[in-house]
């Protein structure tokens, strides 16, 4: 999109990962952009957030794929929002451990520079990372793959081939949405596991 006197980027992305959220309704003015942005041809991934509520905005906005977090074990991580506006989950970590390391974290690499490179650091067990905002890179990184091997597929679609793809939560999950096998590309499978190797090899 363009930005008055900054000029225009030759290398568009079109997939965006919004690792962020608020609580509320998706705002008019998120809906807009996203809509606009899905007219482009460009894909919004986000968060759906880490309050085992609600889904945030903008992941509960028309046209994105919200992501669920997940525990080591498959299942949906307690703090993990979830609702109706979910498309799949994907790994959150969680530490099973109320004292002591996380046993369960998403380990990471940062550099700390604000606007060059600076030091780097990472994430561990005794340094934890957790949340929502490492469910939806996961997927985002999935669409480009099935991007890489079909260019033309649409927001729509990759979405839509993205749950008919999933894979369902394991055996016993609690009071989690059913995942049914879909073969229809425009019926939906509430939240299941995203599913990189069926994802991006469905043409």
């Amino acid at each position: 999109m363009s930005v008055t006197g900054v000029p225009d980027n030759p290398y568009p992305a079109d997939i965006i990962n919004l690792s962020l959220g608020g609580s509320g309704s998706c705002p008019s003015t998120y809906q807009n952009v996203i809509n606009t942005l899905t007219t482009m041809g460009v894909l919004v991934v986000a968060s759906a957030g880490n309050e085992s509520g609600p889904v945030d905005a903008p992941a509960n906005c028309s046209g994105v794929l919200a992501v669920a977090g997940l525990r080591n074990v498959g299942t949906k991580v307690g703090y993990s929002s979830l609702g109706p506006e979910v498309g799949v989950s994907a790994p959150a970590g969680n530490c099973v451990n109320l004292s002591g390391a996380c046993l369960r974290s998403i380990d990471t690499t940062i550099n700390f520079g604000l606007t060059t490179p600076g030091a780097n650091g990472y994430t561990d067990e005794t340094n934890p990372n957790l949340g929502t905002s490492f469910s939806a890179p996961i997927v985002s990184g999935v669409a480009a793959l099935m991007r890489a091997v079909n260019s033309n597929l649409t927001p729509p679609q990759l979405i839509a081939r993205m749950k008919s793809s999933a894979s369902p939560f394991p055996p016993n999950s609690g009071n989690l949405p059913v995942c049914p096998k879909v073969d229809s590309m425009t019926e939906s499978a509430p939240a299941c596991r995203a599913n990189a190797a069926r994802a991006w090899s469905t043409r």
